[in-house]
């Protein structure tokens, strides 16, 4: 077989810088991670390949184990120490002592309704860099953060577009385990998918229950906490940012061949005696009765010769409902006596692309950041994709010296059209990639996907017939996401504000069914269903906070 594919590698360049990505072989990587100040072992450690998600974290000893090849590079990093990256090289034990940074101890850090210093949080809080969150070319946030934070589990099914699981505290109900999204102080339990990575200026994830005293109940499987880029004073700045590249599914099953298929499938037979009393030899309405399987030349009619009637189209009418529909010319198909690949039939390699405009600055009485992006990416499994486009604006303003409003709000629109029946399914293309028989082309002689339906072909289903006839199945999205804020400052120290945010989601989504000639379970009806709805949440929220400082202490106060 001429390929095999599974996993997946994409190579991006950023305008004219072009970086490609190749596989080398990879070995078992092994370590401790200590503190340089007191040698005790550092628990939760992110060890990255760089410019991968791929990574783990540390135990409780400190220690790890990571599969890496000789030219990865290990990215170390552990909030309140000093980022340590390290190459693979020839080394299979890699220790390192880490040393603090106390200028990370000084950052400010997202809490809920204000900021704090992390020095100042007894909490367990993860802050990431929106950096680092760009470094994979991904489609949603949910993904971009597998991988970054110790503690916090992200799986997702890989499509474009597709759904992404975030566990922040684990699996504690079997109801929904999602932690709570506040972009801007606006909370929300939807998709971040339609959240434009570019726009993402910092991520805070609180992971203890401390975050149920901010945000109630619904905060009980943690939060993560996003805020976008604002505008800075100085003179405006026009950035365009892009990158392209390619992604290839990179290894998959190793199937057999048609004579290889049916060599085993006549031991099997003979093996548990499921063969004919007299002869002695097993029965296939495909490969006969001999003491070995003959590949046929046509499936359907099964098992018929070149020059049998049967295979002539002439000879039969046009008529798939008549009679006669199971010799109906129009499923006449020849047997791929070198076995059909169907993992590399359904796998293409597949662009994906980013392009954004960002037109930022600001001055004393206000700053502004307005963004244009677009990003289309399609699956590498054939006729899959996602396509996205959103305009991002965030402003403030200075009305008076002690008056301020602002607002910060995203309008996006995309479209997704994915595999049928998901990952889960054992309907789905990759599950029939590797049930349908290699005997079976992809095609009949009519040019129509060819099925099941000869005899002995079981009953699975032609996956690229199956995607071909998705491609149109359409979800599509509009959402309206931001809010607008007024803070006055009523005495110094003593601030007040009030917030109202909006989560607004328009849904359309376009479901075909065909009837599926070819196959042995055919439908008996084509059908079509075409879903329309939407969905509103609003949140209010009013505070009023004081702080003071004197000597070296520091006091909040928060009302709200």
């Amino acid at each position: 077989m001429s390929k095999r594919y599974l996993g997946s590698w994409a190579a991006f360049f950023c305008l004219t810088l072009f970086l490609c990505s190749f596989t080398t072989a990879q070995a078992q990587v092994s370590g401790k991670i200590t503190s340089k100040e007191d040698n005790s072992p550092l628990p939760g450690v992110n060890v990255i390949i760089k410019g991968t998600s791929t990574g783990t974290t540390t135990g409780i000893e400190g220690e790890f184990t990571l599969n890496a090849a000789s030219t990865d590079l290990l990215v170390f990093s552990f909030i309140g120490f000093k980022t340590v990256e390290v190459p693979v090289g020839t080394q299979s034990t890699i220790n390192i002592s880490m040393e603090s940074d106390a200028e990370t101890l000084s950052e400010i850090v997202v809490t809920g309704y204000s900021s704090q210093q992390k020095k100042d949080i007894t909490g367990a809080v993860s802050v990431v860099d929106s950096k680092k969150l760009l470094a994979v070319p991904t489609s949603s946030l949910g993904q971009a953060l597998q991988g970054r934070v110790a503690g916090v589990t992200v799986g997702n099914d890989n499509s474009p577009g597709g759904g992404v699981m975030v566990r922040v505290r684990g699996f504690g109900t079997i109801n929904d385990n999602s932690p709570l999204y506040v972009v801007d102080g606006v909370p929300t339990k939807g998709s971040l998918t339609s959240l434009n990575m570019n726009d993402v200026a910092s991520v805070q994830v609180l992971k203890d229950a401390s975050a149920s005293s901010i945000y109630g109940s619904r905060a009980g499987n943690g939060v993560v906490i996003i805020t976008t880029k604002r505008g800075k004073s100085g003179k405006s700045k026009l950035t365009y940012d892009a990158y392209y590249g390619i992604q290839k599914a990179w290894k998959g099953l190793d199937l057999l061949g048609t004579q290889d298929y049916a060599n085993l499938l006549w031991e099997s037979r003979k093996n548990v005696g499921a063969v004919n009393s007299g002869t002695g030899n097993p029965v296939h309405s495909q490969f006969g009765t001999g003491a070995t399987p003959v590949i046929p030349d046509y499936i359907f009619p099964a098992g018929a010769s070149e020059g049998d009637p049967r295979v002539n189209p002439l000879n039969y009418s046009k008529d798939v409902d008549a009679s006669t529909f199971r010799t109906s010319k129009w499923l006449i198909t020849k047997a791929n006596k070198q076995g059909t690949d169907w993992f590399d039939e359904i796998f293409d390699p597949a662009p994906i692309q980013n392009h954004q405009i960002g037109l930022s600055g600001g001055n004393e009485n206000g700053n502004y950041a307005i963004s244009l992006n677009y990003f289309d990416q399609k699956g590498i499994m054939i006729h899959t994709n996602y396509k996205r486009y959103t305009l991002r604006s965030n402003t403030e303003f200075s009305v008076s010296k002690r008056f301020r409003v602002g607002e910060n709000f995203q309008v996006a629109y995309d479209q997704r059209v994915g595999q049928q029946n998901g990952n889960q399914s054992e309907s789905n293309a990759i599950s029939f990639a590797y049930r349908m028989q290699p005997i079976i082309p992809v095609y009949d002689i009519m040019g129509y996907p060819a099925g099941t339906k000869g005899g002995d072909l079981d009953n699975s289903r032609n996956p690229v017939g199956q995607l071909q006839r998705n491609k149109d199945d359409l979800n599509k999205n509009v959402r309206l996401f931001g809010n607008a804020y007024a803070e006055v400052d009523i005495l110094e120290g003593l601030t007040a504000k009030t917030s109202i945010g909006v989560d607004y989601n328009i849904f359309n989504i376009r479901d075909y069914t065909y009837r599926e000639l070819e196959h042995s379970e055919a439908a008996a009806v084509n059908n079509m269903t075409t879903t329309n709805s939407y969905d509103f949440n609003w949140t209010w929220y009013n505070t009023l906070t004081y702080t003071k400082a004197f000597g070296g202490h520091n006091i909040t106060l928060m009302a709200g």
